[in-house]
């Protein structure tokens, strides 16, 4: 079971669960989140869509190379448009959607969690947007969702630097919207989701409508999926190929 989703007192929760593989993301996955994205949005119990990764260690390594990483051309840009096509769901979702970072996220795993409305990190993960390092830059949309959620040069600063951050410095930047103790990980979630329960599912979906608005204009959209197009050319770049291959080495 490459993932599962379990409902918790309004909470639809969708977990990753490949923490062999660091959680990161295959085509199984995004089969999976398609499925939780459509079921949960249909639910009238659920209030509030919420993703993690099991086990302890990471939330979302990103896409999982070893299966992505040979794809080329037309292939690469299908599965960048297709996870890519799954963020944009998940951003514009009609309920709210929450991040349950309860450890490590690199690459993807950030695009996929800056894709929901909250970002709840777990103490002493470490977070990082580290595509650059890689030879190619966001290819699911993230660079256009942190520019928009965040101020300008944080965003940019973010994605330059390219290097793993700690859980304060990204609630510092705005990224992460608090820090949770390892020891009180699922109650202080809980607590944190329970006041958007509470509301009426009316409520939330109201709110979320005029919060999506930005979201679904024509602008963002051909911005959104521009900026996958871009990465897709990069991903059969040599900087990228020579870097894959020294990551699978290291593997």
């Amino acid at each position: 079971m490459e993932a599962m989703m379990e409902n918790y007192d309004g909470v639809a929760l969708f977990t990753i669960c490949r923490p062999e593989k660091r959680n990161a993301i295959n085509f199984a996955v995004m089969e999976a989140l398609e499925e939780a994205l459509e079921q949960a949005a249909a639910d009238g119990e659920v209030k509030v869509f919420a993703i993690t990764g099991a086990g302890d260690e990471a939330f979302c390594s990103g896409g999982d190379l070893s299966e992505f990483g040979h794809l080329r051309g037309a292939e690469a840009k299908r599965m960048l448009m297709r996870m890519g096509g799954l963020l944009y769901k998940l951003l514009t979702f009609p309920k709210p959607t929450a991040a349950l970072v309860n450890g490590t996220a690199m690459g993807g795993g950030c695009e996929l969690a800056t894709a929901c409305d909250f970002r709840f990190v777990k103490e002493g993960s470490r977070i990082g947007f580290v595509q650059g390092r890689l030879g190619i830059t966001t290819g699911w949309g993230g660079a256009s969702m942190l520019f928009a959620k965040l101020p300008y040069g944080r965003a940019l600063d973010l994605l330059l630097r390219a290097e793993p951050m700690t859980a304060e410095e990204m609630e510092a930047c705005g990224w992460a919207d608090a820090i949770l103790s390892a020891e009180r990980w699922r109650e202080q979630w809980r607590e944190r989701l329970a006041p958007y329960i509470e509301r009426s599912l009316p409520v939330l979906q109201a709110y979320k409508a005029v919060a999506g608005e930005t979201w679904r204009t024509a602008w963002f959209r051909e911005q959104f999926f521009a900026e996958i197009t871009s990465c897709a050319k990069l991903w059969g770049s040599a900087e990228h190929v020579q870097a894959l291959h020294s990551f699978l080495r290291k593997k």
